[in-house]
C-alpha cells in the first residue's frame, strides 16, 4: 500500500491547499462536508492512481471512493477536533482520512488492479 500513500499525499495538499487555504479555522463539520465530496473527486482524477492502476470507470471509481470516505470519516469522527486550526491540523487529519479511504479502495477493488510496471512501483505515485 506504500504506492499508493504518495499519491494520497500529493491529493490531500492539492486539496486543502485548494478548498481550505482562506481561513484559519474551520469547523468540524465544514471539513468534513468539503472532504465527503473532495477527496473522492481528487482520487478518481484520470491521472491519479486509483483511475491508472484498477480496470474501472470513473463512475465506479468515484462510488467507491465516495463510499470508503464516508466510512473513514465516520470512523474517526469522534476524533476529529470540533475546530481544525489550517493548514497543520486539516494536513494531519487529511492524512489520516486519505489513507483510510485509499487503503479501503485497494481493498474493495483489488480483483480490479492492474499489475504492471508503474503500478507495482511506489516511487511511480510519489
Amino acid at each position: 500500500m506504500d504506492s499508493i500513500r504518495g499519491g494520497i499525499l500529493l491529493v490531500i495538499f492539492v486539496l486543502l491547499a485548494s478548498t481550505l487555504a482562506h481561513s484559519a479555522e474551520v469547523s468540524k463539520e465544514a471539513w468534513i462536508e468539503s472532504m465527503s465530496t473532495a477527496l473522492p473527486t481528487a482520487l478518481c482524477q484520470s491521472a491519479q492512481y486509483f483511475r491508472q492502476c484498477f480496470d474501472v470507470s470513473q463512475t465506479e471509481c468515484e462510488e467507491t471512493a465516495v463510499s470508503a470516505t464516508r466510512i473513514c470519516l465516520q470512523k474517526y469522527e469522534d476524533k476529529i477536533p470540533n475546530t481544525l486550526v489550517q493548514p497543520q491540523d486539516g494536513t494531519q487529519w487529511g492524512t489520516i482520512i486519505g489513507r483510510c479511504a485509499g487503503e479501503a479502495y485497494e481493498i474493495a477493488l483489488r480483483k480490479k488492479r492492474i499489475s504492471n510496471q508503474k503500478c507495482n512501483d511506489p516511487n511511480s505515485w510519489k
